[in-house]
């Protein structure tokens, strides 16, 4: 369970989310929606730990989730990153000193550093479905599964199938939060929260 209580989120002098309060239970599937630049990919980068609140808490299972405890929520959690290519270098290819790697880099152990260029290729919708297919099947017992515009590059039928299969993570007991302006995860999801 991920609880937000009265949170505000700046970046810099700009704040883009305040006093924001919902609770993300596990067996359902949040998704938090709201307008281009509104701030959900920024919130999800405070759900897990990136970013510290300017006020209010976040917390997990009741304890507080702070930049510095962060670490070891994140090994309770599985991400699908917004851009989906970088599930696609294998973990032997990502190893960079410590002090330069980005924070893609502590994710589901296949995820690059800021040192690997991106392949120059863009995946097509069916590898992009597969990548985010065996992210969720290899998240073995992790409680918690966030997802960032998952279906923004997939086509209706791959989007439709990958709602499932997040859904299917909830229905094991996961706490599963989202962020999607799709129509159709919406409309599946157990809880909306328009930020």
């Amino acid at each position: 369970m991920l609880e937000v209580k009265n949170v505000t989120i700046a970046v810099g002098e700009r704040v883009l989310t305040e006093n924001l309060s919902f609770i993300a239970y596990d067996g359902e599937l949040t998704c938090i929606t709201g307008d281009v630049a509104s701030g959900k990919t920024t919130l999800i980068r405070t759900l897990m730990g990136f970013l510290p609140v300017k006020e209010g808490f976040v917390s997990v299972d009741g304890e507080l989730l702070t930049i510095y405890s962060s670490h070891a929520f994140r090994e309770m959690m599985v991400y699908l990153p917004q851009d989906a290519q970088a599930l696609r270098i294998p973990q032997e290819e990502a190893e960079a000193p410590e002090d330069e790697a980005d924070e893609y880099a502590v994710w589901n152990e296949v995820l690059p550093t800021a040192e690997i260029a991106q392949p120059k290729a863009p995946l097509t919708a069916d590898e992009l479905m597969l990548l985010a297919t065996q992210t969720l099947q290899e998240s073995g017992d992790k409680p918690i599964v966030i997802a960032d515009e998952p279906t923004a590059l997939l086509s209706s039928e791959h989007a439709y199938q990958l709602v499932g299969l997040l859904q299917q993570q909830a229905e094991q007991g996961k706490t599963v939060v989202v962020t999607s302006r799709d129509p159709m995860v919406i409309d599946r999801a157990d809880k909306v929260i328009n930020i």
